[in-house]
């Protein structure tokens, strides 16, 4: 049987998790990427970590409904997140399309001096 204390590290850790996808929505939401990636990151990482310690027991019904909760919350930062974070990757894709295509065009023309 899991103790109920074992229930709250769990449940803590996806408090946790929610609480990082928020700082990482409100870091995307204020055009700050950098912030908003080391949110993702720290997200990342701490998916890594509950992935490994729920492992051992399920949930009972109040624990499931709280892990519920938690999960959408959680999804639903993300997703934000990433609506937010779409446009700007499509243009990151675009500016880099755009330097390779000058690249392309330097290293096939740029070397040739105007003749006078």
């Amino acid at each position: 049987m899991t103790s109920l204390t074992q229930y709250s590290a769990i449940l803590e850790q996806y408090q946790d998790i929610a609480i990082s996808t928020g700082e990482m929505l409100t870091a995307a939401q204020a055009g700050d990427w950098d912030t908003a990636l080391a949110h993702g990151q720290l997200y990342c990482e701490q998916v890594e970590r509950l992935r490994h310690a729920e492992r051992s027991s399920p949930l009972d019904e109040a624990g499931r409904s709280m892990k519920y909760d938690l999960l959408v919350r959680i999804l639903e930062n993300d997703a934000l997140t990433r609506d937010l974070a779409l446009p700007q990757l499509a243009r990151l894709g675009e500016l880099l399309g755009r330097m390779k295509r000058q690249q392309t065009l330097l290293s096939a023309y740029g070397n040739q001096a105007p003749e006078e």
